[in-house]
């Protein structure tokens, strides 16, 4: 429900709307901005691969509904995905896969429009040593 709740509310987020958070962001803030320089944000995290032919935690939909929301948030430039996972798990191409579906089914995009917003902003890193430290992060 709550995954429903926020995904709503990304599709009736208008852009212009996006176009007014950041004027008001660059209108409070105190360092000036060179006009050759553009801030870039990623966000960055891990996540556990799902097994292949093994039952999904419902926890699960809630990351990738969060995952999704932060794919198409505007203020962020990428988001790093480091993918905790098995021999029997899923890889970053399988994910990247899953996540084009739910792109495309929540906001009803092509398979083209998907594919270009996750090669553009989804960085995915497979980690095979166990859940990865905020160094190797």
């Amino acid at each position: 429900l709550w995954q429903q709740h926020e995904l709503d509310h990304l599709r009736e987020i208008d852009g212009s709307e996006y176009k007014n958070i950041n004027q008001a962001i660059a209108a409070e803030s105190h360092s000036p901005q060179s006009a050759t320089h553009d801030t870039k944000v990623s966000y960055v995290t891990n996540f556990w691969a799902k097994v292949k032919g093994g039952e999904i935690h419902p926890h699960r939909r809630e990351v990738e509904a969060a995952l999704l929301a932060n794919i198409h948030n505007p203020h962020f430039d990428q988001v790093v995905v480091y993918l905790d996972r098995e021999d029997n798990a899923e890889s970053c191409l399988d994910f990247r896969q899953a996540m084009s579906d739910l792109s495309r089914q929540v906001f009803s995009m092509t398979a083209e429009e998907s594919n270009r917003l996750l090669t553009n902003k989804l960085k995915c890193v497979d980690v095979l040593t166990g859940q990865p430290s905020y160094y190797q992060m």
